[in-house]
């Protein structure tokens, strides 16, 4: 095998393959990024030039100067030390190598990357060419600055007997050290500007030591955004590492950070478009920071699973909206923030949201909340105290006060009712089917912190009360229920725990069937999930409360505009070459409300041994498009209190108005929806009414219903 040549192993020429694999690693890399890819191409570019042309004038004025003082002088030393141009040759590569790196990482340059490329040549500049020269004050540096972390974490003194102590362990100490080790390796003594560079890089490593806590953990877990991004994307480690939380509105947040949030290949995917569509905030843009939750406790020895095996098709169904909402006003930037399960990390959000509001823009609005628990109203207020709306598609606890919204504040819009009003709804239709009264039992796991489950409880216990000869108690475990055939079973929980009571009714009724199974609006989660319809055995109807209109209530002009977006975003939802999409409840065919064959557009991506044709929406895409679009039309230009928000009456997509005074939306948009499946274990069947023994003659009948509203 033939040898390399050593002039092909020089620090100059391997700096300079360094920096040429790179540049070709972050071109290509770019390429594929539009734009703002090419943007950054030229901005490396002119970087790299910028510094060739000072290299070269300096190199220039170096040659000019040596001759000058050599006609002077020709014994002078000062000749040879000018002619020296290798270290202008490494400081030009070493910043070439450093812009190229940052551009790699965060997709961004600014002027810290110029900057710190500038700082770092000269640092490479100082310490000459030497190798050991710099292994010893590198090595050096990083022992001390080690010691320096457990110094500043164990000194118990004061702040200043604390800053003494680090002083002395990260500048004296190592200077004091190196004389000796250069010594013992026979190297000359440092000069006084090696000292000065040995301490600086002694003092920043240790600072990096003691902030280890705000980016080792980001790092680890590839949770961590670079300070240089664009002031938006931010992402935290949970405290066991397993996902991370946060902000995330660019495509390209770097290589500490994941695609998107959440494992499921599906749901990355359509956050990954909704981020692309992204364009910096200008003036007159509407920012939407929607929160939820994308990720789940994962399974022990399995962290491809979730705890509970779910995989969010309802929030798949709000980011869809949100994607339709870019390509159809074309102004709307989308910031994503994962508050992980159970939006465990809701306020955390929301302090992150209240920090980068300046960077957010000046018409911005939160829209989402996942479920109705404490740290969701907790966030919500922080969001509120800042000055910033927040729009609830599907939040309904009414906890602190039975029929007022969620947080009953200015600049909280609650599009739904209140869970008094669903509890309202069960009560008539059951008294209007049992005349004679009826006894209900109210399934629910006690769970102080989950606001919805607990006032729903206590909302039917209220209403139920108000029905002559009528009864109701709370279960709050599954050993309690039981199979009585004059017993109205009412699963008052959330949606994570209805199969395993739909299982514990199959067991305890056998071969008989219950009474009476109605399900509240959490479980529309479950049934938009046709998985996990197809594995119950439960062969019984149910009905339930959904979070939103079918197709079948969309006014013409607004389906027609939604049909248009999904053949736009047709790649991201995997409709095939040819496929069309039409509403199978608006289709001639259908007949008082059922869909047959029924494949929303989250079905239609997901199956993948028998793909189904897309002939429905879904049921929390429609409320979260009307946030939007409730959003646009109510931001004003400029920031104005949250009691000054004002919007006469507007038509949403069904045909509802939507009113706002002094902050407040005037009346829910989104109706009181109870639908019903027979049987639970076929999700081809849906339909989007009550069952015979629950409906009202107000109740539409029709497969098109359009209307001022309901």
């Amino acid at each position: 095998m033939p040898r390399i040549p050593r002039s092909l192993l020089t620090v100059n020429v391997i700096l300079r393959l360094a920096a040429v694999l790179l540049a070709a690693i972050i071109v290509v890399r770019v390429l594929f990024a539009g734009a703002d890819g090419f943007y950054s191409i030229v901005l490396v570019v002119g970087a790299i030039g910028a510094i060739y042309g000072i290299g070269y004038a300096i190199s220039a004025i170096r040659a000019f100067l040596a001759k000058a003082a050599a006609a002077a002088d020709p014994e002078s030393p000062l000749p040879a030390l000018l002619a020296d141009r290798s270290r202008a040759q490494v400081l030009a590569v070493l910043a070439l190598v450093i812009l190229v790196v940052h551009a790699g990482i965060t997709g961004y340059v600014g002027i810290w990357t110029i900057l710190v490329a500038v700082l770092l040549a000269a640092v490479a500049a100082l310490l000459s060419a030497n190798l050991r020269l710099v292994a010893l004050i590198g090595g050096t540096a990083v022992v001390f600055a080690t010691a320096t972390v457990f110094v500043e974490s164990a000194f118990s003194g004061s702040a200043e007997a604390r800053a003494l102590a680090v002083s002395v362990a990260a500048v004296v100490l190592p200077v004091l050290v190196s004389e000796k080790l250069t010594s013992l390796i026979k190297l000359p003594s440092l000069t006084a500007t090696h000292q000065v560079v040995l301490a600086v890089l002694t003092l920043t490593l240790s600072f990096l030591g003691w902030t280890r806590a705000d980016w080792l953990p980001g790092v680890v877990h590839s949770c961590y955004t670079l300070p240089t991004s664009n002031g938006i994307t931010v992402l935290r480690a949970t405290a066991d590492g397993s996902r991370c939380y946060g902000l995330l509105d660019t495509a390209d947040p770097g290589v500490f950070v994941p695609a998107g949030f959440g494992k499921d290949p599906v749901t990355v995917k359509l956050e990954r478009a909704i981020l692309a569509n992204n364009r910096p905030v200008k003036d007159g843009d509407l920012t939407v920071v929607w929160m939820g939750a994308l990720s789940c406790d994962p399974l022990p020895g399995d962290e491809t699973k979730c705890a509970d095996g779910r995989d969010y098709p309802s929030e798949r169904d709000q980011l869809r909206a949100l994607l339709f909402a870019q390509t159809h006003l074309k102004n709307v930037h989308v910031v994503i923030a994962d508050a992980t399960q159970d939006v465990r990390h809701a306020d955390d959000i929301a302090a992150l949201i209240v920090e980068r509001k300046a960077a957010l823009g000046k018409r911005l609005v939160v829209i989402g909340g996942g479920d109705s628990r404490d740290t969701t109203q907790r966030a919500i207020n922080r969001i509120l105290d800042a000055g910033i709306p927040f729009i609830a598609p599907n939040l309904l606890a009414d906890l602190g006060a039975p029929g007022k919204p969620f947080v009953d504040r200015p600049g909280y819009l609650q599009l739904a009712p209140a869970n008094l009003a669903y509890a309202k709804d069960t009560v008539t239709r059951l008294s209007q089917r049992f005349a004679d009264g009826f006894k209900m039992d109210i399934y629910a796991q006690p769970n102080p912190t989950d606001l919805y489950t607990t006032s729903l409880v206590n909302d039917l216990l209220s209403a139920v009360k108000d029905a002559p000869g009528s009864t109701a108690r709370h279960v709050a475990s599954l050993d309690g229920i039981t199979c009585e055939q004059d017993t109205v079973l009412y699963f008052a929980d959330r949606w994570t725990r209805f199969a395993d009571f739909v299982q514990r009714i199959k067991d305890v009724c056998g071969h008989a069937r219950p009474h009476m199974v109605i399900a509240d609006g959490s479980v529309g989660r479950f049934m938009a999930n046709y998985q996990l319809r197809a594995v119950s055995n439960a062969d019984w109807p149910v009905d339930y409360y959904v979070g939103g209109p079918g197709c079948s209530d969309l006014s013409p002009e607004m389906y027609t505009t939604l049909t248009e977006q999904i053949y736009r975003s047709g790649d991201v939802l995997g409709l095939r070459a040819g496929e069309t999409f039409a509403c199978a409840d608006r289709a001639a065919g259908a007949r008082d409300r059922q869909l047959l064959d029924a494949c929303t557009l989250d079905a239609a991506a997901k199956l993948q041994s028998q793909p189904c044709r897309p002939n429905d929406l879904g049921n929390f895409l429609i409320p979260a498009w009307d946030a939007v679009l409730l959003a646009d039309a109510l931001l004003p230009a400029q920031p104005v209190p949250l009691t000054a928000l004002t919007l006469k009456p507007t038509t949403l997509s069904t045909g509802v108005q939507a009113e706002v005074q002094q902050g407040r939306l005037a009346d829910a948009t989104v109706p009181i929806l109870l639908w019903h499946v027979d049987p639970l274990n076929d999700p081809s069947r849906i339909w989007e009414r009550p069952s015979d023994q629950l409906r009202l003659p107000t109740d539409a009948t029709g497969p098109v219903v359009v209307g001022n509203g309901r």
